[in-house]
């Protein structure tokens, strides 16, 4: 059996392929070059930097005039002068309720004199998996705008499954607040862990006046 030699078998590759290339160099030729300064640039989402936090504390700034709505892990919260407790609430008719035993005193308020020696933040959640811990830790902003990197205080409520409101103690530091604008950071963690930046669930501002 022989076999068929190279001059009888069709001839695919010599004139079609070039004829291709061809054309298609004169189409690239032919299309409007574009160069990368002239490309339609796709925008980026505006992030502000309000309240003094940074692009990430923005984003996650709560809304401190209307409290009384779902925020973040919160069915509510309120930076308030004072605490008061419905102690009516703990008798038998209304026990394990789903009422939250710690009420905002003038909720809403985020200013305050020199001498306050504790002011609060006041909250409900809804039924936890676990035991878990909410933490606030506030920071000086001497030019009003940048967090200090020190920290001015801290203060961590452990709440069991069957919790669901509390309150954080925001407390005059050593040596009397500085006047001026406050960061405040909210935390969402296990129990005893230490500051982490990614557990953080919101931020708020108060102010320090004479």
């Amino acid at each position: 059996m022989t076999r068929p030699s190279s001059h009888t078998m069709p001839d695919v590759c010599s004139r079609p392929f070039p004829l291709f290339i061809g054309l298609l160099i004169v189409f690239c030729g032919a299309m409007p070059s574009v160069s990368r300064a002239e490309q339609p640039l796709t925008p980026r989402p505006a992030v502000q930097e309000s309240d003094g936090a940074t692009a990430v504390g923005a984003l996650m700034a709560l809304d401190q005039q209307n409290w009384q709505r779902p925020q973040s892990a919160f069915k509510w919260i309120a930076m308030a002068r004072d605490i008061q407790t419905p102690w009516d609430t703990f008798g038998r008719q209304g026990w394990m309720t789903d009422d939250a035993y710690v009420e905002p005193v003038e909720p809403g308020v985020s200013e305050f004199s020199k001498d306050t020696e504790v002011f609060y933040l006041v909250f409900a959640v809804s039924a936890l998996d676990a035991p878990s811990q909410y933490r606030a830790a506030w920071f000086h902003m001497p030019d009003g705008v940048t967090p200090s990197k020190k920290l001015t205080g801290t203060d961590a409520l452990f709440m069991e499954m069957n919790e669901k409101a509390g309150y954080l103690e925001i407390f005059q530091p050593d040596g009397g607040w500085k006047t001026g604008r406050y960061l405040l950071k909210l935390y969402f963690e296990s129990p005893g862990q230490d500051l982490y930046d990614p557990n953080a669930i919101g931020t708020m501002t108060f102010t320090i006046v004479e």
